[in-house]
């Protein structure tokens, strides 16, 4: 017990460890997305942290079995290295035993990727959706600042004055350069105003004047307005594949329309995933210490990477009805764990 507590405790430690530096990695990532729209104008700074912490349930649903495996490369490895496995195979403990402790650490860590799969990463997709549609109702001038220029969708806006709600422009210049002309207006207000049937987003002047300045050919226009709107922000639904993704459990069992059968795939494939990877990285574990325990690392991250992606491409494959659902992506898993029996037999892994 003492043997199994030490190994369970090693692996463990190595999981909170490599996963902690994966999520900081690839949420740091997204939060530098996020700070761009905010930086563009497309995103208030205010939900930034919130939309950044809703993302992380889907983060973790992808980085816990990764984090696991490489956690199982690295004690066995070190393991093997410093000659421990030598004496722990000579006081009795076959391999098989041991894939016993690693399989009851599986199950645990499958169970935490089903928790954060099945529950929180929806959850946290549906808060998300719901945090954006809000912010797109509110105003669009969060970034914008008296006497600097700002970059709106498509428009380079400058401002003399601001209402200190953000909801009234004074004395405003608005750039907006195509392909095919420039545009530049002069107003002495504007405000935002939604359109409720298209829910797209528009910059409204008033008193002011607009010119095409010349193209090509030198010609221009001059117009002198009342009231000229803009449009600086389109809303775009989410599609049905994301919109099954935050769909909670109960409703998506009862859809059983051709997404929601994939998206449920996706979601219980993840812990599954888990449990498969041990056969595949368990007998890999070995290494010659001449080798360097690192040189096994590689084959295993490569092969759990390829199960990842082909389960990613075969989401989409699959919703366009050119893979059947069934076996769907069981069949991606069926193939690495024959894969992962036949290793342990090879490796003598089955041997009591």
């Amino acid at each position: 017990m003492i043997l199994y507590r030490y190994i369970a405790r090693e692996i463990l430690i190595s999981t909170l460890a490599v996963g902690s530096i994966l999520l900081m990695v690839i949420v740091g990532s997204r939060f530098a997305r996020f700070l761009g729209r905010v930086a563009s104008g497309r995103m208030s700074l205010d939900i930034l942290g919130h939309l950044t912490l809703f993302y992380t349930p889907y983060a973790l649903q992808l980085i816990i079995p990764l984090s696991f495996v490489l956690a199982l490369m690295l004690t066995f490895g070190r393991l093997y290295m410093e000659s421990e496995m030598s004496v722990i195979q000579s006081s009795g403990i076959s391999q098989w035993q041991l894939m016993k402790l690693v399989l009851v650490l599986a199950l645990g860590v499958a169970s935490l990727t089903a928790f954060s799969s099945l529950y929180l990463t929806p959850k946290a997709q549906f808060a998300s959706e719901l945090m954006i549609q809000e912010q797109q109702e509110k105003t669009g001038f969060e970034s914008i600042a008296p006497g600097q220029f700002t970059k709106l969708n498509k428009q380079t806006v400058f401002v003399s004055q601001l209402s200190e709600d953000k909801s009234l422009l004074g004395r405003v210049l608005i750039v907006q350069a195509e392909k095919d002309a420039t545009t530049l207006a002069l107003a002495e207000r504007g405000y935002q105003q939604m359109n409720e049937e298209s829910r797209s987003r528009f910059l409204v002047l008033e008193d002011g004047w607009r010119y095409e300045l010349p193209d090509a050919d030198l010609t221009s226009n001059f117009l002198e307005f009342d009231r000229y709107a803009l449009r600086v922000g389109v809303y775009t639904p989410p599609s049905v594949r994301e919109q099954v993704a935050m769909l909670p459990l109960n409703k998506l069992l009862a859809d059983k329309s051709l997404p929601a059968q994939v998206e449920l795939q996706w979601r219980l494939g993840l812990p599954s995933l888990v449990i498969v990877m041990v056969f595949i990285a368990l007998p890999l574990t070995k290494v010659n210490p001449r080798q360097g325990r690192f040189m096994a690392i590689l084959p295993v991250l490569l092969l759990e990477l390829i199960f990842l992606g082909t389960l990613m491409s075969l989401q989409g494959i699959i919703n366009k009805g050119q893979w059947p659902i069934w076996p769907g992506m069981w069949l991606v898993h069926a193939g690495f764990l024959l894969l992962g029996l036949l290793l342990c037999w090879r490796r003598g892994v089955f041997q009591k």
